[in-house]
């Protein structure tokens, strides 16, 4: 059942639904939050759509760098699969 919250995001006030728990939502506020005040720092932008877009594009770029780390793990574990697969195979025809 979603439950409604209340977080802030760049001093402003937002109310949201979610079934997660108050710790996950929180976090997730949190880490939006941490990429909104380093946004506004770092360009001394004013304007809040700014920075909500930039901020928007950086924690895209971290999600795809992520999703592409978690691509190259599985490519890698099949090649040791197959190494592990082709090890056994020559074992077990000997």
């Amino acid at each position: 059942m979603k439950k409604t919250f209340e977080v802030t995001l760049l001093n402003q006030k937002f109310q949201l639904k979610s079934e997660s728990d108050d710790k996950y939502v929180q976090r997730v506020a949190d880490y939006v939050n941490k990429k909104l005040f380093d946004i506004q720092e770092k360009t001394k932008s004013v304007s809040s759509l700014n920075v909500a877009l930039l901020a928007a594009l950086n924690i895209a770029d971290d999600f795809f760098k992520i999703k592409s780390g978690e691509k190259e793990k599985v490519v890698q574990a099949r090649g040791k699969v197959k190494e592990i697969l082709g090890l056994i195979d020559r074992h077990l025809g000997s």
